[in-house]
């Protein structure tokens, strides 16, 4: 009886100890396919490549076209569809508003951001960056009778407006005694300005220049300053599409198709040269 009891025993220990390995091997499976990068292989399976923006005051970056309603244009949309030519799939934008475009990323509503997103440091901690393809500077633009702002300094003790979520947005708010006033699009901050709920907006040059300087009630004054860079935004765990986007920018700044975009934009200048340059030089 002693003897049955103890090999009952044995094999119980012996199936639980089975059990527990099969365990583990099936934990160690789901594991290893849960870290399996399948990012570029998603997009190329599916054919499309799915890219978040917003086209809200979108101009110059991704805007409706307004002599073709529901298409849209831009310096960014030309840069998207060469880099989906050259990945070989279809571009789809999805729509969604800018202080909404990392968190919508994150959750899986496209495969990329790409949207005037600058490459600060808290923004890499959330999500991998594509290498840059814009260089920008930030940029003040006031009302015409305003003659007291010409730089950064003189925004002391004023109300200034920008958009939330920006460079920008940062350096504004570590500047000692500045008001700042955040609106969730572009174009909202501008009419603040014209309006005179504000006394001057700060934000990117490529901004500046359609929004500030066409507008017969403001103009831009001072020059630019903290320069910085425009990148494309992917979840952390997509390394292999943003290595072959990485590469696809590479190639159309190699082949002049970077230059020609920028250039039918009128945006190419010299600091986009260097972004250039910067990829000639690593052929």
């Amino acid at each position: 009886m002693k003897r049955l009891v103890l090999q009952l025993s044995v094999l119980c220990l012996a199936a639980f100890v089975g059990a527990c390995s099969n365990s583990d091997t099936a934990n160690t499976t789901n594991k290893s396919s849960a870290n399996v990068d399948n990012s570029l292989t998603r997009v190329q399976d599916a054919g499309v490549l799915q890219w978040g923006a917003d086209v809200v005051g979108g101009v110059p970056y991704v805007y409706e076209d307004p002599d073709h309603p529901g298409e849209y244009i831009g310096f960014e949309m030309d840069i998207a569809q060469a880099v989906a030519a050259r990945l070989g799939v279809e571009l789809q934008l999805v729509i969604k508003a800018w202080d909404t475009l990392i968190p919508e990323l994150q959750r899986g509503s496209y495969d990329l951001a790409m949207n005037g997103i600058e490459n600060t440091e808290d923004r890499s901690e959330m999500v991998l960056f594509s290498a840059p393809y814009f260089v920008y500077a930030q940029q003040i633009t006031v009302r015409n009778e305003t003659n007291d702002i010409n730089g950064l300094d003189d925004l002391q003790g004023k109300k200034v407006a920008t958009l939330s979520g920006t460079a920008a947005e940062d350096i504004l708010r570590a500047s000692d005694g500045v008001h700042v006033v955040t609106n969730p699009e572009i174009i909202y901050s501008y009419r603040d300005l014209e309006d005179g709920r504000v006394d001057a907006v700060v934000l990117d040059t490529p901004i500046a220049a359609a929004y500030g300087a066409p507008n017969p009630k403001l103009k831009n004054v001072g020059d630019s300053f903290a320069e910085g860079e425009y990148v494309i935004a992917f979840r952390r765990n997509d390394v292999a599409l943003r290595n072959a986007v990485d590469s696809a920018l590479h190639q159309i700044k190699t082949d002049g198709t970077f230059q020609q975009i920028l250039e039918k934009w009128g945006l190419f200048d010299q600091h986009q040269q260097r972004i250039v340059n910067i990829d000639s030089a690593s052929n």
